[in-house]
């Protein structure tokens, strides 16, 4: 199995694996949004043989506010004792909230594109990308349209964003879009798996 699984393959994967499957409620309380596949993906990892040492659970909300918070995802890790770590991250409304929220232009063309995208779009999107619209494909607020319009589709640059810019910055511009939240979780689940040392409570 690949160490990556997208949502839309874990009932592929755990077919094909064997993996258990449970089901029921979550310590007797009926699943939020996403709740039932987030278990079903946990269930196939705790299939393997080797075990990895963390799963990262991301998901994007799509601007549904039933999954901002990402309580499905939290009912799953709290109601069973999981062999590895989970770590949450929900993007809102989409991914690309994420490296808008790290986009630093890096010439005047850049600079450019970005004061222009802030006049079309009459607000700032590196500021406020939670207010993008993630339903509506190019909608005057579409963010994947927002994002293309600065990095022009790419890759490396779409990388930069999120591996080269402060994470004061990172934390700062995305308290709204999820991913102040999720590098809270990195910081508590994952880092002391890297310092062999125990994850924070």
């Amino acid at each position: 199995m690949d160490t990556f699984v997208e949502w839309r393959k874990v009932n592929e994967h755990s077919g094909q694996s064997g993996a258990k499957v449970i089901f029921g409620k979550f310590n007797g309380e009926a699943g939020q949004p996403d709740a039932l596949i987030a278990r079903k993906a946990l269930l196939l990892f705790s299939s393997m043989k080797k075990h990895p040492a963390a799963v990262l659970l991301i998901r994007d909300s799509d601007g549904y506010r039933n999954r901002q918070e990402g309580q499905g995802l939290k009912q799953v890790r709290e109601a069973y004792p999981w062999p590895f770590q989970v770590v949450i991250g929900v993007a809102h409304p989409k991914r690309e909230a994420w490296v808008l929220a790290g986009f630093e232009p890096r010439s005047r063309d850049e600079s450019a594109r970005l004061q222009a995208l802030r006049e079309r779009l009459s607000t700032d999107p590196i500021l406020k990308s939670h207010e993008l619209d993630a339903r509506e494909h190019g909608a005057k607020t579409d963010i994947k349209r927002a994002l293309d319009e600065l990095i022009q589709g790419e890759s490396d640059r779409e990388r930069q964003c999120l591996n080269e810019t402060a994470l004061e910055v990172l934390e700062q511009r995305g308290k709204s879009n999820g991913l102040a939240a999720y590098l809270a979780e990195v910081r508590q689940r994952l880092v002391p798996i890297f310092l062999g040392r125990a994850p924070e409570p």
